[in-house]
């Protein structure tokens, strides 16, 4: 279904109840098929009625099956009444629970004040309404037993929205947005903390548990709470995990520092860019002799451990997911000390948690290593160095000489780099691709 195709081609059963005469000279063969318009209809029985365009041509459960039904011939009847708003002085028949909203300004009023100076009136209202927002938070109770770093999260949530619907009845644009936010906040402070059950469902299914719109680690949330031990990560399924970040990242890492692009880049565009290539090599991983399996690849996912210095919970790089192998934790630094700190603590919880923590360094800094933590860096000269499975300072790990298996493997296959790498790569890499 095209969203451009006129309504008499896409719908022509919703078409043929189309109303002759209120419509003026408008036709349903000079209208798009989903656009935001109220036009007047009329069904077989004589029932006439006003609706959007892009609403009747949906198809809610009341319909039954059937995009053309009439509400009032399915006994499923909403009662619509006509009502003025106040300021643009407009008159739309609507429902009693939209009436009881009591808005200032009908949509199409609301939808032009946006394009002109909505934003900034809106930002300021929102701004203005901080101290109001505050003391609402205050006296919601939160449950008891929830870790102050997410209780945090939860006001600071909270506030976001609390001041957004300020804003927004400020400006006419809801009249009851204060009521149904704080009724959602205070929702969510009731169930605030996740039960190990929720945890423990979503480390099976999907890997991250959803907390106030944000991803959170699931087996860490599992090894948080109590009762939990966790799977021991051995070193020959360290080191295999490491040299099959490093044939990739070495690849990688020599094209973008020999031409000069990784001196280009902010670290946060650095970051940001191994990111998205380490979620497409995860997405390659396959285990010999079973069925290819989805892999799943996060970036910017919480868990709960506080950093240094900070007071809200920490987030990973990225979190590869797999449903049968377990998960690999990559984090990705340039040198920065305080971010060094952060994320040595967030890998050794890792380590605790029984993923495989990985962390890439951009940086030649000498920081001590958490035992059992694969650190990967490019090498002044090379390809990239490989501390975990490898001598290397500051980790105590197998002998160079080790082979140890793999039970991971690439479809891309030692030495060559990934097909999302290559774009990158552009000319090395073709040759060697």
């Amino acid at each position: 279904m095209n969203k451009g195709r006129p309504l008499a081609e896409a719908y022509p059963e919703v078409a043929a109840t189309w109303h002759p005469e209120r419509n003026g000279k408008l036709t349903p063969d000079q209208v798009p098929s989903k656009v935001a318009r109220e036009v007047w209809w009329r069904c077989p029985a004589g029932h006439e009625w006003q609706e959007r365009i892009a609403t009747r041509t949906t198809l809610p459960k009341w319909k039954h099956g059937d995009v053309a039904a009439c509400r009032h011939c399915s006994g499923d009847e909403l009662v619509l009444t006509e009502y003025t708003y106040p300021e643009c002085g407009h008159t739309r028949r609507l429902t009693k629970a939209n009436r009881d909203k009591k808005p200032a300004r009908c949509w199409d009023c609301i939808v032009e004040w946006r394009e002109t100076i909505g934003k900034a009136e809106l930002a300021n209202a929102a701004k203005a309404s901080a101290p109001k927002a505050a003391d609402l938070i205050a006296a919601v109770p939160v449950q008891e037993g929830t870790p102050e770093p997410l209780v945090r999260e939860w006001r600071w949530w909270a506030a976001m929205h609390l001041q957004g619907a300020f804003g927004r009845e400020a400006v006419g644009m809801d009249g009851a947005a204060v009521d149904e936010v704080l009724a959602m906040v205070t929702e969510q402070a009731a169930h605030l903390r996740p039960t190990k059950a929720d945890a423990s469902r979503a480390a099976a299914d999907t890997g991250v548990l959803r907390i106030l719109d944000h991803a959170h680690w699931a087996a860490g949330w599992l090894h948080h709470l109590p009762g939990r031990r966790p799977r021991p990560v051995g070193d020959d399924e360290l080191a295999a995990v490491a040299r099959l970040f490093a044939d990739w990242f070495g690849e990688w890492a020599s094209y973008m520092i020999g031409k000069g692009i990784a001196e280009q880049l902010s670290t946060a565009q650095m970051t940001k860019l191994i990111t998205h290539q380490a979620g497409d090599l995860a997405r390659s991983l396959s285990l010999p002799g079973l069925p290819q399996l989805p892999v799943r690849a996060y970036k910017e996912v919480r868990l709960p451990v506080i950093p240094p210095g900070a007071v809200r919970y920490g987030r990973l790089d990225t979190l590869i997911w797999h449903p049968l192998r377990g998960e690999i934790v990559v984090e990705i630094d340039s040198g920065f000390p305080a971010s060094l700190r952060s994320s040595a603590m967030k890998l050794a919880f890792a380590r605790d948690v029984g993923a495989v923590p990985v962390w890439i360094r951009l940086d030649h800094a000498n920081v001590t290593v958490p035992d059992g933590v694969a650190v990967i860096r490019p090498a002044r000269r090379g390809t990239a160095r490989r501390s975990a499975g490898y001598p290397a300072a500051g980790s105590s790990t197998a002998p160079q000489s080790a082979k140890p298996p793999r039970p991971y493997s690439s479809t891309a296959g030692r030495g060559s780099v990934p097909r999302s790498s290559r774009t990158v790569c552009s000319r090395r890499c073709r040759r060697r691709a």
